[in-house]
């Protein structure tokens, strides 16, 4: 009752609060603009409606929400209140940043004498209208900033604010990073083809270039500034959200630079293979790429290095190099595309070139040329140099062989292009075998040899891919089962039981689905204590009726065991477990033997922590509200290539 409550109130709170800020906004500029003197009645009945229906709102919520959390200590450090704090301040500075934007980007304009038509944002506006915009966000997101300081001089219990603060810095670092690397590209696109505007040309890219810089540079250095202060701070390097944006922001570089690279060498080659062009015409066909390629190559250069560095000093375990194999298998699949796609692209050139009725010479054919060598020339060493670092952990022998051959990346990958090369080859071949048999029964194609000779190409491709991938699973399966098998005939296994029965049945059975060389011994507790040989077992099973009334002799024995301990939940009267209370044995059985396999393998067994539903959305609106900030820049940059 008390989460919903809260939520209400925050949520009509920001909205209300939103309602009256555009309110002021809208007043003071019809002020200034002098509407309400020249008797815009509209226009001053809207503003005055929306201050004084949304003013009333606001403190009706806002005042009890406060007074709540200045008596419950739940309320103080709430994760709603986190939000609605965080997130009124990036509604208001955000606002700021791009009126200020606004502002400078205009001012540039009139400098190099051009239309403000040409303007990034609001070019509808002018500058009064601006600065009351930035005044106006500036007064609510003081009072709100003010509100978030006086938090923090008496910090809140939990995690709640201190991820709600992680969030809103990263969130921060995007925005400013995509405004940083929009207004490299666009000062980069001006001075390549400066050659060609000079007299004449639009200047306007350079104006936008400039304005994004002046506001993109010191948001970001200031928030990665703060973002890299905190590391000290406990949870910051380590946090689930770090990782994802160093990630993304690394991978979203790979690609902002192997795609204009292979524009750029689609350019080059089209020069190679004949076509005519002039300096200038060859700089203007390369300048949009390039000026994305360069930023985003620094993107990937930086943040890829800040990703490395933070699994290098994570101490040498199987996470840290799960973490840099996720970095490998990304870019060896997106590689591994590139390739197959560029190679299919030259043979299906070859075959119309050998059975079409088209001269080497044709224009058309010339370009399916070029973009067929740069798409193989960008795709096979992206595959190669991510690949080839996996293949060669994944045949080393011992516990980082197996870790490598067993990981869950590796496994999404191989079956990922297992099911492309399947899915490949089904569709090849029915279009194969449909274009034959068509032939056969008198439906004669005009283009059945070139049509044929297609399809066979990409069954053949589709083919060979599925095998080479299908022999690496094979090769993972004989090594990992030869090298398990070793591991787990040296960890054996003790059960101890009341009696030879359900119980020891039930375990055993479990085990020997999981792995059939793990040796397995039951010592029945009336015999007393296990002997010496039975002491050298590296793990111990035991029923939770047995850890609270032990007999003197195994609880001396157990006090002193060197191994693992697996205790099974078993019902005992007066006694209630946590977890697992009510579960049938064979699940709990099921559980303890995979439990036993972890151990055997040298594996860590992970203690549960139950992750919290506020975590769990923290993470999606991080996915949702950032990441897509990056990725649209992204897409609005690459749009500049299709103009």
């Amino acid at each position: 009752m008390k989460t919903i409550r809260r939520l209400y109130r925050y949520i009509v709170a920001f909205i209300s609060l939103e309602v009256v800020l555009w309110g002021l906004i809208k007043l003071a500029r019809a002020t200034f603009a002098g509407e309400i003197i020249g008797g815009n009645v509209s226009q001053l009945a809207g503003s005055l409606s929306l201050i004084l229906v949304g003013g009333p709102v606001f403190l009706l919520h806002w005042l009890p929400a406060q007074r709540s959390a200045q008596e419950d200590e739940e309320e103080y450090s709430s994760r709603i209140r986190a939000f609605f704090l965080y997130g009124a301040l990036l509604a208001t500075l955000i606002p700021i940043a791009q009126n200020a934007l606004g502002l400078i980007d205009r001012a540039w304009l009139q400098l190099f004498q051009l239309s403000t038509q040409s303007a990034i944002l609001v070019h509808s506006r002018n500058w009064i209208d601006n600065i009351i915009a930035i005044i106006m966000n500036g007064l609510i997101a003081g009072y709100i900033y003010y509100i978030k300081q006086k938090i923090w001089e008496e910090p809140p219990s939990g995690k709640a604010f201190a991820e709600t603060r992680r969030l809103y810095r990263y969130l921060w670092v995007l925005y400013s990073l995509a405004m940083l690397v929009a207004g490299i590209s666009q000062v980069l696109q001006y001075t390549i083809t400066l050659a060609e505007t000079i007299g004449s040309g639009p200047q306007a890219a350079l104006a936008n270039g400039l304005s994004l810089l002046i506001i993109g540079t010191p948001l970001w250095v200031f928030a990665w500034r703060q973002v890299q202060a905190c590391l000290d701070h406990p949870g910051e390097r380590k946090s689930l959200l770090r990782l994802i944006i160093l990630y993304a922001l690394s991978l979203i570089g790979v690609g902002g630079v192997l795609v204009p690279a292979g524009l750029v060498l689609d350019a080059v080659f089209l020069a190679m293979l004949g076509k005519s062009f002039s300096l200038i015409d060859f700089l203007t066909e390369i300048s949009k790429p390039l000026s994305i390629g360069i930023p985003l190559g620094g993107v990937w250069f930086y943040y890829g290095r800040t990703l490395r560095d933070e699994i290098a000093i994570l101490p040498k375990s199987p996470r840290r190099a799960g973490l840099r194999r996720i970095y490998f298998y990304i870019m060896a699949f997106f590689g591994l595309a590139a390739a197959f796609l560029g190679l299919h692209m030259l043979l299906s050139y070859l075959i119309d070139l050998a059975v079409g009725d088209t001269l080497p010479g044709n224009n058309m054919l010339r370009e399916r040329l070029a973009a067929a060598l740069a798409t193989l020339l960008v795709g096979t060493p992206l595959w190669s140099f991510s690949w080839r670092p996996m293949l060669k952990q994944s045949a080393q022998d011992g516990e980082s062989g197996d870790h490598a051959r067993r990981s869950l990346v590796r496994k999404i990958y191989l079956y990922l292009v297992l099911f492309a090369g399947v899915i490949g080859v089904m569709a090849s071949a029915g279009g194969l075998i449909f274009e034959l048999l068509s032939a056969l029964f008198g439906d004669h194609a005009p283009n059945l040899l070139r049509e044929s000779l297609a399809l066979t190409e990409t069954l053949i491709m589709f083919a060979l891919l599925l095998a080479y991938h299908w022999n690496a699973i094979r090769s993972d399966n004989r090594l990992a089962e030869h090298s398990l098998a070793a591991r787990h005939a040296e960890f054996p296994v003790l059960i101890l039981a009341p009696e030879i029965g359900t119980f020891t049945e039930s375990i055993i059975n479990a085990l020997k689905k999981e792995t059939e060389s793990l040796p397995v011994v039951v010592h029945q507790i009336e015999n007393g204590a296990p002997d010496k040989s039975l002491s050298d077992a590296k793990a111990v099973i035991i029923p939770s009726e047995l850890s609270t009334s032990p007999p003197e002799a195994i609880r001396l024995w157990l006090q002193d065991f060197d191994g693992e301990r697996v205790v099974i939940p078993t019902p005992v009267e007066n006694w209630h477990w946590v977890f697992a209370s009510g579960r049938e044995l064979s699940a709990c059985a099921r559980q303890a033997a995979k439990m036993i396999r972890h151990l055997a393998e040298g594996e860590d067994i992970s203690q549960s922590q139950g992750t919290s539903t506020w975590q769990i959305v923290l993470y999606i609106l991080a996915g949702m509200i950032g990441l897509p900030l990056v990725f649209s820049l992204v897409g609005t940059l690459i749009s500049f290539l299709l103009d």
